[in-house]
């Protein structure tokens, strides 16, 4: 990422512009956050705690993703058209892991798995709305560190 095109790829736009998708596909990725707890129930977990365990995962795969991503970036000399390509990778996963995290402050596996007082898993599309700022946050920070990156290799 050093070179001078890369330096007009705005990761903060690309993060934006899927800000506004965002907005629309919470529900998808909740879908996808339930089949990943069902897999761990498959694997014998029971139901409540597979929530808990999903939530240890996600946890640390919000803190892991972006400095694995950010390495990645600043170490691969990439296209910017590929560059676009891994945002957009890393931007839904990164997506998806803080929808499920942030779920796990307004509600328990115990609740998910076995009340049915109305509560029904709908607090996802909500987590998934808050995790639109977070990661428009993320980008910022990447925006900034790549840019004091390339000038600093610039100069040498």
């Amino acid at each position: 990422m050093i070179d001078n095109a890369k330096s007009r790829f705005s990761i903060v736009s690309s993060t934006a512009w899927f800000s506004l998708a965002g907005l629309f596909i919470p529900g998808f990725t909740a879908v996808g956050i339930l089949g990943l707890q069902q897999l761990i129930v498959l694997s014998g977990v029971e139901c409540a705690s597979a929530w808990d365990v999903l939530w240890h995962i996600t946890g640390a795969g919000c803190f892991l993703l972006p400095w694995l991503f950010f390495l990645y970036i600043l170490k691969t000399h990439i296209d910017n058209n590929a560059l676009k390509t891994w945002l957009l990778l890393f931007n839904v996963t990164e997506y998806a892991l803080l929808q499920a995290l942030l779920a796990s402050f307004f509600t328990n596996g115990q609740t998910l798995c076995y009340v049915v007082d109305g509560q029904n898993g709908l607090e996802f599309a909500f987590t998934g709305w808050f995790a639109i700022p977070i990661l428009f946050v993320i980008s910022l920070v990447f925006q900034r560190v790549s840019k004091f990156y390339i000038e600093e290799n610039e100069d040498q």
